[in-house]
């Protein structure tokens, strides 16, 4: 599916163990210590997160969280969204992996297709976004930032109270899309808007 270069996917190998997570700064160091690797930026050889700045897909990394990587190795049947963070700040998700497919939000083509638009994909859940949901019944609304580290008290910003990430309910909203449905206790929530 991807055109690997063999030299740069045997120097991946020769250093990195399939399914072993390793640090941001740690990839980042094998990349800028080698020249024969002209792109220096980690998540370019990610298989789940993207950016418009990349110039062609070599999948090898997945990005777990903020400054970790599991290495997977080339043509790895992947399966999991493909997340784009624009400078804006709101994460966008703009395709997907199904068993190592590949298909794309939006009615995408293919990757430059997608890098070309001005689309960058379905708004979703994560790290520093706010969020509000509301019970099905419309009787309870609730306005949330997800946050990255757990503060010990409850913080307020433009009216949304921080929900720390790896919380039970930051759990269940992680990668959720507006109009996405959860449970939360005995309750059904709805996702009214991310931003």
């Amino acid at each position: 599916m991807f055109t690997y270069n063999t030299e740069l996917t045997e120097k991946f190998n020769s250093a990195f163990k399939v399914d072993q997570i390793y640090s941001h700064s740690e990839l980042r160091d094998f990349l800028e210590n080698d020249s024969s690797f002209s792109v220096k930026n980690v998540a370019a050889y990610s298989y789940n997160r993207w950016n418009k700045g990349m110039n062609e897909i070599f999948p090898l990394l997945e990005w777990m969280n903020r400054g970790y990587y599991k290495y997977l190795g080339e043509n790895n049947e992947y399966n999991g969204i493909i997340i784009h963070h624009p400078q804006e700040g709101i994460p966008y998700r703009m395709g997907e992996f199904r068993e190592g497919e590949l298909t794309f939000e939006n009615g995408f083509k293919d990757f430059k297709d997608w890098k070309d638009s001005t689309d960058y994909g379905i708004k979703i859940i994560d790290f520093n976004s706010k969020v509000t949901f509301e019970s099905l019944d419309k009787k309870i609304t609730q306005r949330k930032m997800i946050k990255e580290i757990k503060e010990e008290r409850i913080k307020f910003d433009d009216g949304y109270s921080n929900l720390y990430a790896n919380s039970v309910l930051g759990k269940l909203l992680k990668y959720k899309i507006e109009g996405d449905q959860f449970e939360f206790g005995q309750i059904t929530y709805v996702i009214k808007d991310i931003c």
